[in-house]
């Protein structure tokens, strides 16, 4: 890999980054923190690849990089570069040739507007990028492919940005959804008992409204909040806000005291996690500055030497000074407000980890001098700010950004093939090293020892005498590799629902009942269970192991044991040395009330945070709204019917039980399948099926371009577990049934598919298609079936008739297709009321009717005048 400068130049290091000309000097230590590349094959969301890959990092954080590499811009300057920076020269293939393009546009930018004292400076600039992107100590941010520039010479000014102050905050309400509306005024017009009026099963007109908005597509988390804020007598429109950028200009002492505007800040901010308060319109105008600036974050944990990160923090801030010229914005306000104030934006990432590998607890003055003294040593190269980028955060292997607290000692790590395991993370291991305690203890309670040999209580014995087999305990013992808990282990899909009724005497009902624990069931008590467990399956936290003394349980606690006095604290040690405010990201659990949400909002005000943000939990996958029998529309629709109708029309299937085999029925090497790309809400998507030899739907594929790494990850791996459920047999319908009307955006019209018209989100898209294309359900279909035909001929006036290559793959047949078939096309369908057609004697098409007392051939316009000569 190339990573070497090109030329080695004399010049003080002092002299790494800032505008003007300079004389760039290579580091040579960034070369010694590049990891070993290994070739790996990885499956993307359309294809499988093959991708040149530092060998310790796990296949996401590679797809991160590749996703990142895909959407890199590729102009160079209008002039003369040097050759070792020509886009024709063969580029690095790390990752994809992300790193060695990204760098070497910014030095050809850089050398063309006058960066550089001479073209070797500009080679050994690219170099060092190089090597600090492979080593893991730099993750640039998201860059735009094309979009608005602004010229250097260009007299245009930016505009003077106008922040709304909170107080319009109720002005700017826009209306909401009906079928939300009718959920709030179903709560806000009732009489009587609050909880009871909240309550879907004691209120019949929430009921309804609550199940017509689960048809117009809302989770029931999102109907959750609607009745969260109708019980406080807020109507559904209330956390609707309209700001610039996400941001509003608050008074401190508004939001301390909890006035009503501080509570409505904080409705919105519970409700929508997107709105962030600023004290001062200098903090405010700094925040969108950051939003709009070039960034990129740089890693202490990796450049552990001073020395080192000082000198990455200058070669960083060089390639963001570029970037500020060369780079697009979304809109010209933002490109004219780069030019003008030339923001950039330097991201520490990594430092909880580096607080916990030198055994600092986070908590503590000495953690808060070193994070301070950190920041004050990147300052030294440019602007340092604080801002939430998962998928930045990703390409540094899931490193903390900013002053976040780490999440804990437990991680997960990746296998050669591709599985994943839970293991001590690095930085805990190193802790315990320094603090002289044992790391392989401190493995063994955290990962467990996966298996229940010699565990307390529950054992081989134990389970033996409670009628349990080696058949039952071999499951099991399987299972534990995986299981999060003893509950999931013992499920009564691993030990068998035979053995739990026959051999346990567990009922029908028992078992039928998702709570239902076969441990407990078999007679073990909560704190039996619970001390197996923590043997067996570990622990997530190290602070009540007995391995770690009590005055080192500080060092060792995640995000969700740090309380929020701990994280003010850290961020106002910090603040004189961060570029404009700190933001105070205040999380909040899902459960966590609008209440809650300002008593928080006003806590981090009153502690002086000069910039906050609202950051609540996501809804349980599992949340569901306790409706009355009698809501369902089946059950309305069967009330609904006469009373004189026999008892069998009523009757209901109410649970559809499928015994399906445990094997999993392989796929063909060489399978038929179709691509549909169809664009929904404006994000293009392809769906890829995989078929049996008889038809039948095998696998999927979901691919998005564009979108980002998270996101895409999300879908290939959704498509992923969908494909394995229907080769295990899970029948289509299921899926289709569980996933038609889910809502989240992208969502809205659908372009590129002759069936499906909108779409409330991509899965809903997905699996309308699927539906109507292989299990016939015209009901989801957007438009009549009847218009769209297998030979995509469509209706209307008869077709000649088409090679059978023209609807064919030759890539599935290999070419073997004979030339000399044809596709027929169907006849023309008759008006609604015609007479069917009949066999035209003629020339032998279906297309003979009755017209008068003729019969007339709508194919070659044949006649018989009397009907008896047709019938003879």
């Amino acid at each position: 890999m190339y990573c070497g400068p090109a030329v080695l130049v004399l010049g003080s290091s002092n002299n790494r980054g800032g505008a003007g000309k300079m004389r760039f000097e290579s580091w040579p230590a960034f070369r010694d923190l590049v990891s070993p590349a290994e070739t790996r094959t990885l499956e993307r969301a359309d294809s499988a690849v093959e991708v040149l890959a530092p060998r310790d990092w796990p296949n996401a954080r590679v797809e991160a990089w590749l996703d990142w590499a895909d959407a890199l811009p590729a102009d160079y300057p209008d002039r003369d570069w040097p050759p070792e920076l020509s886009p024709e020269r063969p580029c690095d293939p790390l990752l994809g040739e992300g790193p060695d393009r990204h760098a070497r546009r910014l030095a050809a930018w850089g050398w063309a507007l006058g960066r550089f004292d001479r073209a070797q400076d500009a080679a050994a600039f690219a170099s060092d990028m190089v090597c600090l992107m492979a080593g893991g100590c730099i993750a640039p941010g998201p860059a735009l492919a094309f979009g608005v520039r602004a010229h250097p010479a260009d007299p245009a000014q930016a505009p003077a940005p106008w922040f709304p102050d909170i107080s319009t905050l109720r002005a700017a309400a826009r209306g909401s959804h009906p079928a939300l509306d009718s959920v709030a005024k179903a709560v806000l017009n009732c009489v009587g008992d609050r909880a009871a009026c909240t309550d879907p099963v004691r209120n019949p007109a929430l009921a309804r409204a609550v199940s017509a908005a689960r048809s117009a597509g809302f989770a029931d988390g999102e109907i959750s909040d609607i009745l969260v804020l109708a019980a406080m007598g807020e109507d559904a429109d209330s956390g609707f806000v309209d700001a610039t950028a996400g941001i509003l200009l608050a008074d401190r002492d508004a939001i301390v005291s909890c006035d009503e505007v501080s509570s409505r800040a904080a409705q919105a901010g519970w409700r929508h996690g997107d709105l962030t308060l600023a004290f001062s319109p200098d903090d405010a105008e700094a925040l969108l500055l950051a939003q709009i600036a070039p960034r990129a974050a740089i890693n202490v944990l990796t450049l552990g030497r001073e020395a080192d990160l000082l000198a990455g923090a200058r070669t960083l801030a060089l390639a963001l000074d570029i970037e500020n010229s060369a780079g697009f914005c979304n809109d010209a306000p933002s490109a004219y407000l780069r030019r003008q104030h030339r923001p950039r934006a330097i991201v520490m990432a990594g430092l909880a980890e580096r607080l916990v590998a030198e055994g600092l607890a986070y908590d503590s003055d000495a953690a808060r001098r070193r994070a301070t003294g950190l920041c004050a040593l990147i300052g030294q190269a440019g602007p340092l700010v604080t801002v939430d980028d998962p998928e930045m955060a990703l390409r540094l292997g899931a490193t903390t950004l900013g002053l976040a607290p780490w999440r804990g000692p437990r991680t997960q790590a990746e296998t050669a093939d591709g599985e994943t395991f839970a293991t001590l993370a690095a930085p805990a291991q190193q802790a315990l090293s320094r603090l002289g305690l044992d790391p392989d203890a401190a493995r063994r309670h955290l990962i467990g020892h996966r298996t229940l040999d010699d565990a307390p209580h529950v054992n081989r014995a134990t389970l033996t005498a409670r009628g349990f087999t080696d058949l039952e305990i071999e499951a099991v013992e399987s299972a534990l590799a995986t299981a999060d808990d003893l509950a999931a282990a013992f499920a009564p899909s691993v030990v068998g629902v035979g053995f739990a009724r026959d051999v346990l005497g567990a009922s029908e009902e028992a078992l039928a009942d998702r709570a239902f624990h076969t441990l407990r069931f078999a007679g073990f008590t909560q704190n039996e269970i619970a001390a197996a467990e923590a043997y067996a399956l570990g622990s997530e936290s190290l602070t009540g192991a007995a391995i770690v003394p009590a005055e080192f349980h500080g060092v060792f606690v995640g995000a969700d044991e740090i309380s929020l006095e701990a994280r003010l604290a850290m961020l106002a040690a910090v603040q004189p040395h961060i570029t404009g405010p700190a933001l105070a990201v205040l999380d909040l659990a899902f459960d966590a009330s609008p209440d809650e949400a300002m008593r928080t909002q006003a806590l981090a005000a009153g502690r002086g945070a000069r910039a906050l943000r609202i950051r609540r939990a996501p809804a349980p996958a599992n949340l569901r709204l306790d409706l009355p029998a009698a809501s369902s529309p089946e059950r309305r629709a069967q009330e609904d019917e006469p009373t004189e109708r026999p008892e069998a029309a009523k009757e209901r299937v109410v649970e559809r039980i499928v015994e399906i085999g445990r094997s999993r029925r392989k796929l063909p090497d060489r399978r038929k399948g179709y691509i549909q790309k169809a664009s929904v809400g404006g994000h293009k998507v392809y769906l890829h099926t995989g078929e049996y030899e008889d038809g039948e739907l095998g696998e999927i594929f979901i691919d998005m371009h564009k979108e980002g790494a998270a996101f895409r990850s999300l879908m290939n791996n959704f498509a992923i577990a969908i494909s394995i459920g229907l080769q295990y047999g899970v029948p289509l319908d299921e899926f289709v049934e569980a996933f038609i009307l889910t809502r989240f955006d992208p969502a809205g019209p659908v372009t590129g598919n002759d069936s499906i018209r909108s779409a409330t989100s991509i899965l809903d898209y997905v699996f309308r298609e699927l539906g109507v294309s292989y299990l016939g359900r015209a009901d989801l279909a957007n438009v009549d079936p009847g218009e769209f035909h297998a030979d995509g001929l469509g209706a209307g006036e008869a077709q000649e008739p088409q090679p059978i290559s023209r609807f064919i793959s030759k890539g599935f047949s290999r070419g073997a297709t004979p030339d000399n078939l044809v596709f027929l096309p169907l006849p023309s369908r008759p008006a609604a009321g015609a007479v069917a057609a009949d066999v035209c004697p003629a020339c032998g098409d279906v297309a003979l009717v009755r017209k008068g007392q003729a019969r007339i051939c709508q194919t070659c316009g044949g006649r018989q005048e009397k009907l008896g000569d047709a019938e003879g």
